[in-house]
This record gives C-alpha cells, structure tokens and sequence, in this order.
C-alpha cells in the first residue's frame, strides 16, 4: 500500500528518466540527412557541432530554437513553425532504458513515483511512451498543463499536494529548474551531475547517472 511507502519520488523527465540529449543527437542527424541541399556548402560535423550548441540540452526555449536554426542556415525550408512541427518528431529517437525499467518496477514497491516536468505534454508524454515509462509513475505534472514552469515553486506546490508521505526527494538533472526551488521548499535533493557541474549550494546527493538512485536513496530515507 502507499501509506506504508518509504517516501514520495520527483522525477525530471529530460536526461534524468529520459537520455533526451541522446534523442536530439539522432534527430539531428536524420534531420541533416534530410536536408543535405540546404547544407550544400558547409562542414557536415560543423552543422552538426553548431545545431547541438543552439539546443543548450534542450532548455533553450523551442521558438528561439527554431528561430536561430533558421537565422544560421536560412536555406532550410522551413516557416519557424513548420520546424517545430518537424521538431516534434523528437520523441521517435527515445530509446528503452532496460536497466531504468528493472529499477522503476523495484522502486514502486518501497516509493509512491510522480513525475514533475517541463515542455508542451504532447512531446513529453510521447518521451515516456517511447521509454514505455508511463505505467510506472502515479502522477505526472507538466509544465504547460499545470500551467506553472520550473523553477516556479507553484508547480511545486502542486505535485506536493499529491504526495503521500512527509519525505519527499526531488531528483532532476537541471541545478537552477530543478534543484535550487526543491532545496527552498526544504526538500530531499538528488542531483544527476554526469558532467560534475559545479554548484553554488551542493544537493543532497549527487550522481553520475540515474541508475545509481537507489544506493543514494538507501542512504537518504
């Protein structure tokens, strides 16, 4: 039963559950490939280097996205708005995480599993679908559903009043979205630090990769 949980779970979706930088490399290069005539003149791995720094790991908002692509290569045959309708075709690239799943269906038994995310719900649910995540989690709260973004505590605020237990541990990939407003509200913090980005005020736990979060929540609740 969820009252007899160890704790309430707030996952991140992008390079926390998901390795959506993974996904945006293959989009990319499928995207390239597609359209080699508006590349004709340039470095194929400069196109490439450059696309993946215009995308700052996704937390770029997508209409300046799209817009600077299109600033950069203007021979693209592309509105903004039919980019980011190509663009949504990011979620195809996910790819299952066998080890992440063993580990969800392990959790689920001892922690109630929400998630708390940012983007557009059409693009982020489509992710959990293609990661065949969704039946592992109670909640999921999006950003453009719930109507408030991370940082906002409100969004916060709202998936706390979901939550079953006292002990509540955020876990995200993103220091300022989803650390420090976590850390405000007093909650447990697991940071997902594959790069070993240097922080102002360090989490409670900070990990390599998500599927070291068991051994840190053992030490935690």
């Amino acid at each position: 039963m969820l009252r007899a949980n160890k704790a309430s779970l707030l996952f991140d979706i992008d390079n926390t559950l998901v390795n959506r930088d993974a996904a945006f490399d293959a989009y990319i290069l499928n995207f390239i490939i597609r359209n080699q005539a508006a590349f004709f003149d340039e470095d194929m791995s400069l196109v490439y280097d450059e696309m993946i720094t215009l995308d700052c790991h996704g937390r770029k908002d997508r209409k300046l996205f799209c817009y600077e692509v299109l600033q950069r290569f203007p021979r693209l045959p592309y509105t903004a708005e039919s980019l980011w309708e190509d663009h949504m075709s990011l979620p195809d690239f996910v790819k299952s995480d066998r080890l992440l799943k063993q580990m969800l269906e392990r959790l689920s038994a001892d922690y109630q599993l929400m998630i708390i995310s940012n983007g557009s719900a059409h693009m982020q649910r489509r992710k959990l679908r293609q990661a065949e995540l969704v039946d592992y989690f109670e909640h999921v709260f999006i950003s453009a559903e719930v109507g408030y973004s991370k940082p906002d505590q409100r969004l916060f605020s709202h998936a706390l009043n979901h939550c079953h237990h006292a002990s509540i541990v955020m876990i995200g990939d993103d220091y300022i979205n989803d650390m420090q407003p976590a850390m405000a509200m007093q909650l447990k913090t697991v940071f997902i630090n594959p790069e070993n980005e240097t922080v102002a005020v360090r989490p409670d736990h900070v990990l390599s990769g998500i599927h070291d979060l068991e051994e840190a929540l053992a030490c935690m609740i």
